[in-house]
């Protein structure tokens, strides 16, 4: 059974990421800078690196985790494919094939701003509560 993922939001300047438990904990959360020259052709193995750097570190086995989840600033199709992302300087990049060749990892991309707010208020240890007030 997994019991680690990791969440990986990139953006113009940073990437974001972050090693979690399957059930929803952050364990550790650090940021990458987001090299977009040369067409954003070294984003990809940056945060590859990252993640590979961090499973080391930690000693992690790699059946025990369940995948990465990554955002966007961009569209991203069925298959995982960016046609184009344009703070990243991107054409078009397959990020989940790319992903998971690099880090041997399951992979699931979406744009940032539907896939972060999907693991916010998905989980329940992040829904966010409603308060009422009485008059």
């Amino acid at each position: 059974m997994s019991k680690y993922c990791f969440g990986i939001d990139v953006g113009g300047t940073t990437v974001k990421c972050g090693l979690f438990s399957t059930d929803g904990e952050a364990l550790e959360k650090w940021e990458i800078p987001t090299r977009t020259e040369d067409n954003g052709k070294n984003i990809l193995p940056d945060v590859a690196q990252a993640i590979n750097g961090k499973i080391q570190e930690r000693g992690l086995d790699k059946a025990n985790i369940a995948g990465i989840g990554i955002g966007v600033p961009g569209p991203v199709n069925d298959e995982g494919e960016v046609p184009v992302a344009v703070n990243l300087h991107w054409g078009r990049v397959h990020i989940v094939n790319e992903m998971e060749a690099l880090t041997g990892l399951k992979v699931k991309a979406g744009n940032d701003a539907n896939v972060i707010p999907q693991y916010d208020h998905g989980h329940p240890r992040h829904r966010r509560r409603r308060r009422h007030h009485h008059k």
